[in-house]
């Protein structure tokens, strides 16, 4: 469906959030007013206020969802935190409702535009804006767009660019019905288990961007076991990272094809899965132009790419530890990962948060079996949960030396106890493997307070001198410690 299509029907939006305004604002300009639905009772309230995302348009009514006519609406585009398995949104269904995206919609509309789309459960993020970085850097002009903070929407009323680079999560995909020229799988492992249902869900939605048709051209990374296993039968696949055209080589060089591209050694995000990023993205770029950008575009793009907020980014170092700052790594897959940017070095992980129905085993094995041993932080609401599953793997595996856990009531007080447990030398990563709780913001507010806490956003970290730990027993902060 094209926003054209739009013109003569009646038009719901359902979520007031960031996408969900300005898709309200761009109906507005096209003299549609739809109605907008939101699940928050201050929804109205919110419409009214003034600033710099101002009310989408003051005659839009707002409805919460029981209350919406559906037999009175003919498209409702739903935001990406709107399940499209709510019961309410199988209701609109039966009375033949469309739902649809912002991001289907704007696929539909630039199908024939230079686009390359990124998704997967870990690196997307990262992944588009290297591909954008070097795109740049070539003197292209670029729109960075989609899941990574800028909505599709915004670039209706722009020029055209020469290259499109959009970030699609799994909830924006779900109603893709046209798959981009282009597309690079980064990763898959379970995710969003509450919002898809199931992890079998969750795959067919995240994968229906490169398979609603007709076919593109898909690089996919072949460090990923499940990424290549779901996408073997497709006719135009080309691998990355561990195998394929583009490679990381043991010293960290890019090799394209056989031939030395560039030396990544310097890219600031550490990590394998970062380099491995970076192949997507020229891979990506490969498939898209069917040549490889210049070695010094890409080293120049390289050197200017700081990295992203709460991705594994490491904020500063204090009493000889490394801060990284996580945040956004809301699963157990992407802190598996982002321990192992790390290996050999001493290791605290502050980890917890709201459960999305993912088994954490393969993290409490990744925990247990690492050499050095680490020290572990778990924060509510449940942290019983894991600091158990924890001690359970560890007695069963036999490590009853070096791995400790602890549990902290918020994350100030998790700061200090990894403080004191980690060496100099060693790294603080805060990693939650799980969503941020309800009640305290989205990972940019834990990100910050974490930073806070750590001594480099105006608060004081604590010092190590306060205490050596107390391994066993009670911590002197009043919080349970394990040592299995």
């Amino acid at each position: 469906m094209k926003l054209d299509e739009l013109q003569d029907l009646r038009v719901a939006v359902w979520g007031l959030g960031t996408e969900g305004r300005a898709m309200v604002r761009l109906l507005s300009e096209r003299g549609i007013v739809p109605v907008c639905i939101d699940d928050r009772s201050v929804a109205g309230e919110a419409l009214g206020r003034s600033g710099p995302d101002p009310a989408p348009t003051p005659s839009a009514p707002v409805l919460a969802p029981a209350s919406v006519p559906w037999d009175r609406i003919d498209v409702v585009v739903r935001s990406p935190g709107v399940s499209t398995y709510r019961p309410e949104l199988l209701a609109a269904r039966s009375n033949r409702v469309t739902v649809t995206t912002a991001m289907a919609i704007w696929l539909d509309d630039f199908a024939g535009a230079p686009v390359i789309a990124v998704t997967g459960t870990k690196g997307k993020s990262t992944t588009a804006a290297l591909a954008a970085a070097i795109c740049r850097r070539d003197g292209s002009s670029v729109e960075l767009i989609g899941n990574i903070g800028v909505p599709v929407t915004d670039t209706y009323k722009r020029p055209s660019a020469d290259v499109y680079v959009v970030e699609v999560s799994s909830y924006q995909a779900a109603e893709v019905s046209t798959t981009p020229r282009t597309a690079i799988l980064t990763s898959l492992a379970p995710d969003h288990l509450t919002w898809h249902g199931s992890a079998e869900r969750y795959y067919r939605d995240k994968l229906r961007l490169i398979d609603a048709g007709p076919p593109g051209r898909i690089a996919v990374n072949g460090a990923s076991e499940e990424a290549l296993r779901r996408t073997s039968p497709h006719p135009d696949r080309t691998l990355y990272g561990t195998t394929g055209r583009v490679v990381a080589g043991d010293s960290a060089w890019i090799i394209v094809d056989g031939v030395p591209l560039v030396d990544a050694s310097r890219l600031r995000p550490p990590g394998r899965h970062n380099l491995w990023n970076l192949c997507g993205a020229l891979t990506g770029l490969l498939l898209h132009s069917g040549a490889v950008p210049a070695p010094a575009t890409v080293a120049a793009a390289l050197h200017e790419f700081e990295g992203l907020p709460s991705r594994c980014a490491e904020v500063g170092e204090r009493d000889g530890c490394t801060f990284v700052d996580d945040a956004l790594a809301s699963n157990p897959f992407a802190t598996v990962t982002s321990m192992s940017a790390y290996e050999g070095r001493a290791l605290t992980v502050i980890l917890g948060g709201d459960d999305r129905g993912v088994d954490p085993a393969d993290l409490v094995d990744a925990l247990v079996g690492r050499v050095p041993a680490p020290s572990v932080v778990v924060l509510p609401p449940d942290p019983e949960r894991l600091a158990g599953a924890l001690e359970v793997a560890a007695g069963e595996a036999g490590h009853r030396r070096g791995l400790r856990v602890q549990t902290a009531p918020d994350l100030d007080v998790a700061v200090s106890l990894a403080v004191r447990s980690t060496p100099p030398g060693g790294v603080v990563l805060f990693s939650p493997a799980a969503p941020t709780p309800s009640g305290e913001g989205d990972y940019r507010e834990r990100s910050r307070r974490f930073v806070a806490a750590a001594g480099f956003g105006g608060a004081t970290v604590a010092k190590r001198s306060l205490s050596q730990g107390n391994p066993g027993g009670r911590d002197p902060t009043g919080q349970r410690s394990v040592t299995p």
